[in-house]
């Protein structure tokens, strides 16, 4: 029996120091009740998804990964919104999302152009910038209008992306394979 390939993303690990106070008051907030917390330390901004690849396929995306880092310059990324990705009854994902971010868009453009140089198929949906918090909603109300959460309000200074690989069998379940410094 084959062994299936590990799967792997590009994105924008979120630092400890802002992370894990977001991670800390998100779980003291009383509305808000999901099942499956994000680990802190697996809070990032995803550029793309990639799926399953063999070694070859990122051995050639790396050089263009790297390239791409060298013409860009480190920005601030601002989240704002505390959102949700589903119906407001049953929410299937609670995020933040960043304020847009015209640095953003473009690191995401020229991530996309290589994905899809180096052979990787990309997504069609609209890319729409967030991190992840939690998923699978267990509330008995549905997700409040408003959710009184200053601590969302938090800025982070990007200074690289990375190549992850994903773990299920772990936590944290991200593991950076590869960085890519902004200069």
């Amino acid at each position: 029996m084959k062994a299936s390939l590990p799967h792997y993303f590009i994105g924008i690990p979120i630092p400890a120091d802002i992370a894990e106070p977001i991670w800390e008051a998100a779980r003291k907030e009383p509305v808000l009740t999901f099942k499956k917390w994000v680990h802190p330390l697996d809070y990032h901004i995803t550029l793309i998804f990639l799926g399953a690849a063999d070694e070859a396929r990122l051995a050639g995306l790396k050089p263009m990964l790297a390239d791409i880092a060298a013409l860009s310059q480190p920005f601030t990324v601002q989240f704002q919104n505390l959102e949700f990705f589903g119906a407001r009854e049953q929410p299937r994902v609670l995020h933040l999302e960043p304020e847009r971010n015209d640095y953003l868009f473009d690191l995401r453009e020229k991530t996309k152009q290589a994905v899809q140089k180096a052979g990787f198929q990309v997504e069609k949906r609209p890319y729409h910038p967030h991190m992840t918090m939690a998923r699978k909603w267990s509330g008995d109300v549905p997700f409040p209008p408003h959710v009184p959460f200053e601590s969302g309000r938090a800025s982070s200074t990007v200074t690289r992306f990375s190549l992850f690989q994903t773990h299920l069998d772990r936590s944290p379940k991200y593991e950076e394979i590869a960085q890519f410094q902004l200069t």
